[in-house]
């Protein structure tokens, strides 16, 4: 495993070796097949050598590795992809290249050396190879072992076994070597890097003119003695196919890589069907809008629909636009257009209708393009092939997706110069099983916690079960009150988010001086009031919620109802807003209704974290929809201006913004009188302005709700004005201070209060 500069001849090798850096290059496996397992296996057992063992590279995912060299083959030949590039023994092994081979390239790395190799190879004449290893793992790791020491392995001398491309080497023969073989790696800087090597070799060992014109070049990109060997296998395996037929009436054997290719087509043709009916179905997303969001200096033009669900993302500075559902592209265009990106539609949107239920993934220089399935979230959707803009090559894992994938590409304005077949790498193999056996849901758990068990009694039992799931297992881990605290501490005057939180939701400086165990979990904490220690985890819990809306109701979704209904009856006499919930409400001298205000709190989702799957059963939920789906709402009537409803003591309030404000003063006890009229006055009130609330002392309150409105702020100016010529006290409250409104008040809040 060489860290060199520069393509260096190697003589004991016969090969062109291009140089690799094991701590930061690619390092792919590739596709073997039934017709390759016997080089393979001739190759690995002519390195299981123990002195040839060493340490694992840190990027390795294995104990040890035997580092080996192989050479890259062009091969022209191959069928499914003229690119492909053959790994094989190196030149000094016996055999041919045809003989030699042990597998192809993934189509995903013939991006990186498929060209260069090519070049290479042809202006020199010259067998191209690179640096690699064995994966060895130890023993105890495999399952077979623990079998043996049971007794119940009975083939341990490998009577019956066969070679096969997972299993090229017996276990009798790893336990005769000490380690479990793994597979063959083989190491690859990125495609400028090898292309840059390429360049430089050929630039300084560019061969002079050949002195033999008479003589025949070699075919273009084919190692020397490649002709031959292909001329020779062409020959025998016609002998061999007219022998098959004449006696059975077929050709010849089916090889695994055609049963595997077959498998595949026959897996997609139902998915055309669906695809049709998918098409002609509408869809359900309303009110597009596209924003700007910038979290640490990155920045994201994103279109979000009407519930605040993220469907798509325009990727800068010139697109593509990503869809999870490829029938909204028109709107979210128009979305994007009204938000000021200077965006084309492709050319005859209309008539490119053939396109698949699937969506695109941009990331690390190519576009992978995975199936839509319910239940199951972009990152774990099974790939049916992907892109490669730099080349303009679309690979696909079956043929029958060909079309359709070419049509969602030509919708995402590029043009495919290039389609090929190509099986898939091993690990998107394996997210493919994974996702095959997946289960058909979305987890409605985002963040795990880690309540105590006397904690969680303050919950119902039905409802405890999401204090402690965790993310997609929803397997459960409980601390116990008595516990030893663990190791991890949270310093509030180190990590400025911690101290916000709790600045936050206790509305007071956190007391650097004061640590305690976490009311809630017992990890080590400060506090912001006396007694009250709450650690940075279960306040991010309270802040932001362990439930998500998933769009599929169940179970938790009656956790939510719970949790709402009683924050309203506990801390909110009425239907909290999104914004109050950043700040606790209840008395702090009630630790025990604290730590209940706090739990609630993780069963409530925020909208900004639905996690939808990719054919949800409803559109995520706003907040207030959530409100009404607990019952807080029964009253409310939809108006132009907001939802008028009646606040808990009866006052008619034209929009939850007002009633939460109304619902504060009732609940701290504070008198206040709806709709006081402002005084009469010939220019700035003719008539008849009205405030929201009237206070006992005859302090004025307005709830500003519509400042964006110009009519609106126009009006305010004026009551404004009309308190300061009569010597009014005013007090304005807005949405983003319904979170604030303890310090607001706190003139008329009766003592040891939440302010």
């Amino acid at each position: 495993m060489s860290s060199r500069d520069t393509i260096q001849y190697a003589s004991d090798a016969g090969m062109l070796m291009i140089p690799g850096d094991p701590a930061k290059d690619f390092s792919p496996g590739f596709a073997v097949f039934d017709d390759s397992v016997p080089a393979l296996r001739a190759f690995v057992l002519g390195q299981l050598r123990k002195d040839s063992v060493r340490p694992a590279p840190r990027k390795a995912d294995c104990g040890a590795v035997i580092p080996v060299r192989v050479s890259l083959v062009p091969r022209p030949d191959n069928d499914y992809d003229a690119r492909a590039v053959s790994v094989a023994a190196p030149p000094g092994h016996q055999g041919s290249v045809l003989d030699r081979h042990m597998g192809y390239l993934y189509s995903s790395a013939l991006h990186i050396t498929s060209e260069s190799i090519r070049r290479l190879t042809d202006e020199t004449g010259t067998p191209v190879g690179c640096h690699g290893w064995i994966e060895l793992h130890d023993l105890e790791s495999d399952s077979r072992f623990d079998e043996d020491e049971d007794g119940d392995e009975d083939d341990e001398d490998g009577t019956g076994w066969e070679p096969s491309r997972h299993e090229p080497v017996s276990w009798a023969e790893q336990k005769a070597f000490g380690y479990a073989i793994g597979s063959v790696r083989i190491l690859l800087p990125e495609r400028q890097t090898v292309r840059a090597l390429v360049d430089a070799y050929l630039d300084t060992h560019r061969p002079a003119a050949d002195p033999h014109p008479e003589r025949e070049p070699a075919p273009a990109g084919v190692e020397s003695g490649l002709r031959r060997a292909l001329a020779e296998r062409l020959a025998i395996r016609m002998r061999t196919g007219l022998s098959h037929r004449a006696a059975g009436g077929a050709w010849g054997r089916e090889t695994e890589r055609d049963r595997e290719r077959r498998r595949r087509d026959a897996e997609a043709l139902p998915l055309l069907r669906a695809w049709e009916t998918y098409r002609n179905s509408a869809h359900e997303v309303r009110g597009l809008r596209a924003v700007t969001r910038s979290v640490y200096q990155h920045t994201r033009i994103v279109v979000l629909d009407g519930s605040g669900v993220e469907i798509g993302q325009y990727h800068q500075p010139d697109g593509p636009l990503t869809l999870v559902d490829e029938r909204v592209r028109p709107e979210a265009l128009d979305a994007l257009r009204a938000h000021g990106v200077d965006v084309d539609a492709p050319q005859h949107l209309a008539a490119l209708d053939g396109f698949p239920d699937a969506v695109v993934v941009v990331g690390g220089g190519t576009w992978s393009i995975r199936l839509s399935k319910p239940g199951l979230a972009r990152d774990r959707l099974p790939e049916a092939g992907w892109f490669d803009p730099d080349s303009g090559t679309l690979t696909v894992y079956a043929a029958p997706l060909a079309g359709p994938l070419t049509v969602l590409l030509r919708r995402h304005g590029v043009r495919p110069l290039l389609v090929t077949w190509g099986a898939p790498r091993e690990d998107v193999e394996r997210h493919n099983l994974r996702a095959a056996v997946a289960p058909a849901e979305v987890s409605p758990v985002s963040r795990a916690g880690r309540v105590t068990a006397a904690v969680q009694r303050l919950i119902p039992e039905p409802h405890r079960r999401w204090l402690n799931a965790k993310p997609e297992s929803g397997r459960t881990t409980t601390a116990t009150a008595g516990s030893t605290l663990p190791p991890l501490i949270d310093d509030a005057a180190e990590n400025p988010y911690y101290r916000r939180a709790l600045e936050s939701l206790f509305g007071a400086p956190v007391d650097l001086a004061d640590r305690g165990p976490c009311r809630l979990c017992g990890r080590s904490a400060q506090s912001a009031r006396p007694g009250l220690f709450y650690c940075h985890g279960c306040c991010a819990l309270a802040r932001n919620g362990a439930l998500r809306d998933t769009g599929e109701d169940g179970a938790w979704t009656q956790a939510i109802v719970y949790a709402l209904r009683r924050l309203a009856e506990i801390e909110f006499s009425g239907p909290p807003s999104l914004v109050q919930l950043n700040r606790l409400g209840v008395p702090f001298d009630d630790p025990g209704l604290v730590d209940e205000a706090m739990l609630c709190r993780f069963l409530v989702p925020r909208p900004d974290s639905a996690l939808l799957s990719a054919r949800p059963a409803r559109a995520a939920r706003t907040w207030t929809e959530w409100l009404a789906h607990a019952g807080l709402l029964t009253d409310g009537v939809r108006a132009s201006m907001g939802t008028a409803t009646t606040a808990t003591d009866g006052h008619l309030c034209r929009s939850l913004f007002e009633r939460h404000v109304d619902d504060f003063l009732h609940r701290w006890g504070v008198a206040h009188e709806p709709e006081p009229s402002y005084p009469r006055h010939p220019e700035l009130n003719t008539t008849g302005l009205r405030a929201d609330w009237r206070l006992a002392d005859g302090t004025f309150v307005e709830a500003l709700g519509l400042m964006t409105k110009e009519a609106y702020a126009a009006k305010v100016a004026r009551k404004r004005e009309l308190a300061r010529r009569h010597g009014l006290r005013l007090v304005t409250v807005t949405a983003e201070d319904l979170d604030r409104l303890p310090e607001i008040f706190a003139d008329w809040l009766p003592g040891g209060s939440a302010g």
